[in-house]
């Protein structure tokens, strides 16, 4: 799997769930909207939220987060999509952080996001906030670049492991056909 395709893959979309582990050990997932930001070494993800909310209580209490980014197919829609599978940190910050300003106002749902939060602000909401999660270097993929017909006849090729960052070797990918 290139890094080249999944980034593109990344930047095209900005749907995922996130989730979280809450401070008993429990596992909590929440749809968001993402940006994207590569700089320097580290890749990273922008959602914009509240505090109050769990996903944000949560990373207040433990900062490892995974995410899952489907890749809805524009025909046969009623297959599964192909996915892209994500761990990192994330940390809380507060609305002004201007990365993150400026990620969102770089699609169309990021700027309907941004008008929204500002709109709630000047009614007095005072929690809004980005979170920043910075990628592991390895993420992991299903069904990215493969047809179904090439699916259908080689399952087991469907997943895949691009390394992106200093642990991996930057813009090194490989396909694993193996199972997690």
């Amino acid at each position: 799997m290139a890094l080249k395709r999944v980034l593109r893959e990344l930047s095209a979309h900005n749907f995922a769930v996130l989730s979280t582990v809450d401070e008993h050990g429990r596992p909590d997932s929440a749809g968001v909207n993402y940006g994207t930001s590569a700089r320097g070494d580290a890749l990273v993800l922008y959602v914009m939220t509240r505090r109050h909310l769990k996903k944000a209580r949560n990373i207040a209490h433990n900062p490892q987060v995974s995410m899952v980014v489907p890749l809805p197919r524009r025909v046969f829609r009623f297959v599964p999509p192909a996915t892209i599978q994500l761990r990192g940190r994330a940390e809380i910050l507060d609305w002004t952080d201007v990365d993150g300003t400026n990620v969102f106002r770089g699609f169309w749902m990021g700027r309907q996001i941004l008008s929204a939060y500002e709109k709630s602000r000047r009614r007095g909401e005072m929690r809004v906030c980005f979170l920043r999660i910075t990628l592991d270097p390895v993420m992991r993929t299903n069904g990215v670049g493969h047809s179904i017909w090439n699916l259908r006849r080689h399952m087991e090729a469907a997943t895949g492991t691009v390394n992106w960052g200093p642990a991996g070797g930057k813009g090194k990918g490989r396909n694993a056909r193996r199972s997690r």
